[in-house]
């Protein structure tokens, strides 16, 4: 089970999604067979992967469903084997309402009715929110669970149906960029500049835990923001940071965000 000898420092928040990494890569080696791992988020991708790439001997993949998930799976396979997507067992749940009768949900309501069910975070990947709808990719081992089980979004009652990854039909993901300059990367000045909020209204926004940085609940306006973060705050929209630019001549910091409209 050889690794190469680079030396390279792992986050604190990050050490345990690096040490189960680790254990399931010594599973594939052990036993000569291809494994998967959990969901792993953006914020952890980067750690994660440095650590694979200590070993000589395994080939690896990312995958979370489709080529646009931020929440992705691991697959491992020796390195005389081959691994491709159709291998990662994942399965896309689609989860409707009566439009006629329900009333607006949330990514936060779709999961917290998932979770509500005893599910694990790390079972679920991303979860696409559209027209009354929402698509959720799950491991496989749970989609039939949760397909049973899930018949109310907070106050609406649900039908679910279980796909394979192939045989869905994705909606259109409207997207646009905006670039613009903020006095630092504190949470309150990017999220605030990219929804055209007041200060004060995206920090009460971020203390009242409506805001959240790759799907997880921020309640310190200070919270410093990287590239490749997810930003979510409710009732106003998602983006991703794309890029941190440097300095204008004025010393503000040029960012460039990707909105989903």
């Amino acid at each position: 089970m050889s690794k190469s000898s680079g030396v390279f420092s792992v986050r604190a928040e990050n050490k345990a999604a690096v040490s189960r990494i680790n254990d399931i890569i010594q599973q594939c080696l052990k036993k000569r067979i291809k494994v998967f791992s959990y969901f792993i988020t953006p914020a952890q991708m980067e750690d994660v992967i440095k650590t694979v790439q200590t070993y000589r001997d395994v080939k690896y993949m990312a995958f979370g469903g489709n080529d646009q998930c931020e929440r992705r799976m691991l697959g491992f396979c020796p390195d005389y084997m081959d691994i491709s997507q159709n291998d990662f067992p994942v399965d896309v749940i689609k989860i409707s309402t009566n439009k006629k009768f329900s009333t607006e949900m949330s990514h936060r309501d779709y999961l917290g009715s998932i979770l509500g069910l005893g599910i694990d975070r790390s079972k679920i990947g991303d979860i696409i929110v559209f027209d009354g709808s929402a698509l959720c990719y799950v491991k496989k081992e749970i989609s039939d669970y949760i397909s049973t089980n899930l018949v109310k979004v907070g106050r609406n009652n649900v039908l679910t149906e279980v796909f394979d990854i192939e045989n869905i039909e994705l909606p259109e993901v409207k997207t646009e960029e905006k670039s613009y300059t903020v006095p630092s990367l504190r949470l309150d000045a990017v999220a605030g500049g990219a929804f055209n909020l007041a200060r004060g209204k995206i920090q009460d926004l971020i203390e009242g835990e409506k805001v959240f940085i790759n799907f997880i609940t921020e309640v310190s306006p200070s919270k410093n923001v990287s590239a490749r973060d997810i930003i979510s705050v409710c009732g106003f929209g998602r983006i991703k940071v794309l890029s941190i630019n440097g300095r204008t001549k004025k010393d503000r910091i040029s960012i460039t965000v990707l909105k989903y409209v």
